[in-house]
């Protein structure tokens, strides 16, 4: 009776974390598709809105670094209402348009602050689950992101087709879906916890662990890779000419269905299929696939090869995290250093894809993607045969 009592709760925790990280993928991956309505709103060279798609990254980062060390003082519930609600204030801010371009840079800030504080939560929640459950865990995890991130591009089209500025419409909508989120915050039950309000207590044993640092090294190339691709794919298409704005948008969602689709299989084949081969596989498939998104110009191909990268792209997160929360779970300070030492890549590479557009062409700045993921693929195959363990 008590371990079906444990069991209900776990499966409670997981309900109430895929619903708030639904909510964060929804909120924190639309500012690559708000991007052409403010760049034509505010008159924003391709340079500073590199800069800003970069932003919530520098938000993200700093939120995930404060997080894997504040819950030892405040506790974990308070740690990521502090974080969340930033989410739906950005969201006001842009909905008003209050500030107008002078307050982005702070609301992309805000926005960051929100996804990364949830991302900690939500991650370090899957890795308090027992065993297999954990990695089937992650997979739903990052597949409710993606559900998030499919709808909130399709709610965006829904939106404009009506009025141009019904993009309005769309903000003040996921500003209602982020307050939402915090109050399910304050109401789920979470796992116990150790406050001990001293960071000498916190276990760091995990720096020495080799498949800790082989995880973070693979998801600081594909977090590099995921950002550029998402927060540029609308403006590239558009811009280049290869589709209508429409479509492009339309190409958005594409990739995160896929994804979803992805990840639920992920979730499917935990423990049947090696981690090694899975992610060798993962990264020649999203090499291949993205290099027929580049090269061509016309729909067929560019849809065919949108998505191989999403089905592709969708396990090498879930499958590097698995591997390195091996030695940390439930370690908020663990989790947040791995996914911190990730997302730096996602502060780098939107904005040096920016750049590259400016001085040269959006083209150009695309084909900084390409080299990121012939490292990333790199960096996997270093992984996979320089790990002498067994996987678990």
């Amino acid at each position: 009776m008590k371990q079906l009592s444990q069991s209900k709760q776990e499966n409670r925790l997981i309900a109430a974390t895929l619903f708030v990280f639904g909510v964060s993928g929804a909120s924190s991956m639309l500012m690559g598709n708000l991007m052409p309505f403010l760049r034509e709103l505010y008159g924003i060279s391709y340079a500073r809105a590199g800069l800003l798609l970069s932003l919530p990254s520098w938000g993200n980062l700093a939120a995930i670094f404060i997080t894997g060390y504040l819950p030892t003082y405040i506790g974990r519930r308070k740690t990521v209402l502090l974080t969340a609600m930033w989410m739906a204030v950005g969201y006001l801010l842009v909905t008003f348009g209050v500030g107008g371009a002078a307050l982005l840079p702070l609301i992309c800030l805000m926005i960051g602050v929100a996804r990364g504080g949830n991302t900690n939560f939500s991650n370090t929640m899957m890795s308090t689950l027992p065993g297999k459950k954990s990695a089937i865990g992650y997979n739903l995890l990052h597949g409710a992101f993606a559900v998030g991130a499919v709808l909130s591009p399709l709610a965006l089209i829904a939106c404009t087709r009506a009025n141009d500025n019904g993009w309005r419409l769309m903000t003040a909508g996921i500003t209602v879906l982020c307050m939402i989120q915090v109050a399910v915050y304050c109401k789920m039950t979470l796992p116990a916890e150790h406050i001990t309000g001293s960071i000498k207590t916190v276990d760091r044993s995990f720096l020495k662990n080799k498949s800790f640092w082989l995880g973070a090294a693979i998801l600081f190339f594909y977090i590099s890779t995921e950002y550029a691709i998402v927060n540029w794919l609308v403006t590239y298409f558009k811009d280049t000419g290869v589709l209508s704005a429409e479509v492009s948008q339309l190409m958005s969602s594409l990739l995160w269905v896929v994804m979803f689709i992805g990840r639920m299989i992920g979730a499917a084949i935990v423990g049947k299929v090696s981690r090694k081969i899975l992610l060798v596989v993962d990264g020649v498939g999203l090499l291949c696939f993205f290099l027929l998104v580049f090269f061509s110009r016309s729909q067929p191909p560019i849809v065919i090869g949108i998505m191989g990268v999403g089905l592709f792209m969708a396990t090498i997160y879930t499958t590097a995290l698995a591997l390195g929360t091996q030695s940390i779970k439930g370690n908020d300070l663990g989790v947040s250093t791995m996914i911190f030492t990730g997302s730096v890549g996602g502060i780098i590479t939107p904005a040096v894809v920016g750049m590259v557009a400016e001085q040269a062409s959006i083209q150009a700045g695309m084909g900084v993607v390409v080299v990121v993921t012939v490292l990333l693929l790199t960096t996997i195959l270093f992984s996979v045969f320089m790990k002498g363990d067994k996987e678990s």
